[in-house]
């Protein structure tokens, strides 16, 4: 099977693809761990937790809403200083949403 992505189109065919659906339930198990962690005073977790519940990513809008909140995503793992997971959203930024 072939996947068509952003950089294959761009002509960047020597980077390896990414299974998607996996990373993306990679992410929001990342943001889940966030938000369980979270006291209460995470304005961005009250945030996710209205906007994702308990979702896992499995969702058939998972990816839609990780692409609508991928700023707020960013955020999140910034601010966890979370360099893999931010890594991950980059590459599931350019090669999946």
């Amino acid at each position: 099977m072939i996947t068509t992505t952003y950089r294959s189109i761009c002509g960047e065919e020597s980077l390896p693809y990414i299974d998607c659906d996996r990373c993306i339930r990679t992410l929001y198990a990342r943001i889940q761990h966030y938000l369980q962690q979270d006291p209460g005073d995470c304005p961005i977790c009250t945030y996710f937790r209205e906007k994702i519940g308990a979702r896992d990513g499995s969702e058939s809008d998972a990816r839609l809403l990780l692409h609508a909140q991928v700023n707020v995503v960013y955020e999140l793992f910034a601010r966890h200083d979370d360099r893999e997971a931010l890594a991950l959203l980059e590459r599931v930024e350019d090669d999946c949403c």
